[in-house]
């Protein structure tokens, strides 16, 4: 079953000036998902999404995508999140073009979710990856986020705050997660 997704805010990372995290709510619902990108893409998508930014920023690929497909009658039918690896998901973009549907697989989640938000067409998620992925609120004001959605540089600050308060199974884990990625890794 497809949950259908809709941008909900854009966050900033503090520890990190150069990744956003944009935050999709299900329709109809409460759970949030995460999705981290670039805070240059997150600003892309947030003038699209009419969501307000503190400073501005330049359009210009997407603008011209969304403009190709128009003039050769080719439509965006929806941006499915499918997966996510090394913390960095990755959509499915469904086409149509005289009736006939194609289907584009393994997109990069910032570059699918500007295409979406530019075309106008829904987001969606199977529900199995949304109830795996979303957002949990563990307090008022603090939720937790599944341990694919963070980046090599949070997982990395995270273990050394698990270190420095000997939570060693904690640290175990995210060592061990920091290992499957690698080193160069970017979003």
């Amino acid at each position: 079953m497809l949950v259908e997704l809709k941008i909900h805010a854009v966050a900033r990372i503090a520890s990190d000036a150069n990744r956003s995290m944009i935050l999709l709510k299900e329709k109809g619902g409460e759970r949030i998902l995460p999705v981290l990108m670039s805070t240059r893409r997150a600003s892309k998508l947030s003038i699209r999404a009419g969501i307000p930014l503190t400073s501005p920023a330049a359009i210009t690929l997407p603008d011209a995508f969304h403009v190709m497909m128009m003039m050769y009658d080719i439509k965006i039918v929806q941006v499915q999140l499918a997966g996510i690896t090394d913390g960095a998901f990755f959509c499915n973009v469904t086409c149509e073009r005289e009736g006939v549907e194609k289907r584009m697989n393994y997109c990069s989640a910032p570059d699918a979710l500007v295409i979406a938000t530019t075309a106008q067409c829904p987001i969606v998620i199977e529900e199995e990856l949304l109830e795996a992925q979303y957002m949990h609120k563990v307090g008022d004001n603090s939720f937790a986020l599944h341990v694919n959605s963070l980046t090599r540089k949070m997982l990395e600050d995270a273990l050394q705050h698990a270190v420095e308060s000997e939570s060693y199974e904690l640290a175990s884990r995210l060592r061990d997660e920091i290992a499957k990625r690698a080193p160069d890794e970017e979003l």
